[in-house]
């Protein structure tokens, strides 16, 4: 019995040495208790109830809050414009996490180009945004590849015209095509097998990784229940984008043509030839893990942004069919290009607003201190992971007056011309900006104005269309359908 007591007595004893502490200066937050740091912030995360734990959190001890969870790891929430502007500016922050389930995907690597870190980071972004806009990336020359990729949504929707639509994941294969045909000179057929496996691994992905995700708080979860902490979808995800990579890689390499590369994919295997092209991480490795980032920052934000923009279409009628009016008057029956949207500002200022009231990028991906940092008064240990709330900012009363409306009349002067507000953030701001910031605002102009231009939307009667969705990375309305009809 006292061997019992005295193992017990040393358990306790180095639990309480190696108890979480609240950092010297560490910003404001709920106080932790003796072993178990925060420990109900993190149940209340992985209950889905993330965004609720903060906002209170917010309401009692500031807008830059520190949290210490069970794990020991300290993070930091900064909920304000002003400081998430400033932070987002600084070098020091630029870091990212050591994040257990982002480690997971990458092979205990920080690979590719969100969630990379350093100068690998610099040299892959730069490589990638200049490779991609050298084949046409934000270009006008991508608007073909857009149009062409509605024509076959648009036909499929008129075999389908009789039945209801699920609008969740629906355009999902429309923007990977757009995609796929840069990266890999390719495009996916909606029945192939392999094109709804590798969307279905992406969903799987997304509503999984990130706060919520058991496996942060305890990784060893996934040995005993790998599907609900996440651990087996993000497996999933990462061995069908690393197969699906190989499978291209492997059919490049026997028709690259090195005086006239076709795609991205043929860039890299070019720079992957040089001497010093495994120190500087291009590898094929790191190749799946850059396709896996485009995949998600791509298709899944793009994809559903456009869900969202349906959902406030069917519930505020007035504002599809005005809308619709002005597409009729500047474009009558002529396919948009994205320069169109200088002459529609009622069209751009309603997209503005679905993306400042969708919130589909609650937060920006986390950021880690490289050093200790000193931010407006607090002391922010080196390895604190901060995490910018931009859904704050877009929903912020003392600013937006009315941010829970639905109002695209916000981003316009009185004039009607487009007002541009730099508290609208969707995709970040400073250094870690999105690098697919110009596709991303081009497809969602192009394929929104195509859907509308061609169809009309309703809500299905009795249908209860809600905007209250479960906290993820990639924010998904509520699962909802519409009926719709083509337009004259």
């Amino acid at each position: 019995m006292w061997v019992l007591a005295v193992l017990l007595l040393l358990v306790t004893a180095f639990l309480w040495i190696r108890r979480p502490q609240r950092p010297t200066n560490f910003p404001p937050g709920p106080p932790t208790f003796l072993i178990f740091g925060n420990l109900w912030t993190a149940i209340e995360s992985v209950r889905g109830q993330f965004l609720e734990s903060i906002k209170h959190c917010r309401h009692e001890f500031g807008d830059i809050l520190g949290f210490v969870l069970p794990t020991g790891e300290k993070t930091v929430h900064i909920c304000k414009f002003e400081d998430i502007k400033e932070a987002c500016a600084m070098q020091e922050m630029s870091g990212r996490p050591n994040s257990f389930d982002l480690l997971v995907r990458s092979f205990q690597q920080k690979l590719g180009v969100i969630f990379s870190e350093g100068p690998a980071w610099v040299e892959h972004r730069r490589f990638a945004l200049r490779h991609l806009r050298d084949l046409g990336f934000g270009k006008n020359s991508m608007e073909s590849t857009v149009l062409s990729e509605f024509e076959e949504l648009s036909q499929e929707m008129k075999r389908e015209i009789d039945s209801p639509m699920k609008v969740n994941f629906r355009f999902n294969l429309t923007v990977l095509n757009i995609l796929w045909r840069l990266v890999a000179d390719k495009r996916l057929e909606s029945s192939d097998p392999k094109a709804q496996h590798y969307i279905a691994a992406v969903n799987d992905l997304v509503t999984t990784i990130g706060p919520g995700n058991p496996m942060n708080l305890a990784p060893w979860l996934r040995h005993i229940a790998p599907e609900w902490s996440g651990y087996g979808p993000l497996i999933r995800h990462r061995d069908t984008t690393i197969g699906m990579f190989h499978e291209v890689v492997h059919e490049h390499r026997q028709t690259l043509d090195r005086s006239s590369p076709r795609d991205f994919i043929d860039q890299f295997l070019l720079e992957m030839e040089k001497p010093d092209a495994e120190a500087r991480l291009f590898t094929e490795r790191n190749l799946s893990i850059i396709g896996m980032d485009l995949f998600i920052a791509g298709m899944e934000t793009t994809s559903t942004s456009l869900s969202w923009a349906l959902l406030f279409m069917v519930k505020h009628p007035e504002v599809q069919s005005r809308v619709q009016r002005e597409i009729d008057a500047v474009l009558g029956g002529i396919p948009p290009t994205y320069g169109d949207r200088m002459r529609m500002p009622y069209t751009e200022a309603t997209l503005m607003e679905v993306m400042r009231r969708s919130k589909v990028i609650p937060g920006a991906a986390p950021h880690c201190a490289l050093s200790d940092i000193s931010f407006r008064g607090y002391t922010i240990p080196k390895g604190t992971t901060v995490i910018m709330h931009l859904h704050m900012v877009h929903m912020d009363p003392a600013y937006w007056g009315d941010p829970e409306a639905f109002r695209p009349d916000r981003f316009l002067h009185a004039d009607g011309s487009v007002r541009r507000d730099e508290r609208l953030i969707p995709f970040g701001i400073g250094k870690r900006l999105c690098l697919g910031e110009t596709l991303a605002r081009m497809e969602m102009f192009m394929l929104f104005t195509c859907l509308l231009q061609r169809f009309s939307f309703t809500a299905v009667p009795g249908q209860k269309l809600s905007l209250e969705a479960r906290f993820a990375v990639v924010l998904q309305p509520p699962e909802f359908f519409v009926t719709y009809k083509p337009r004259d």
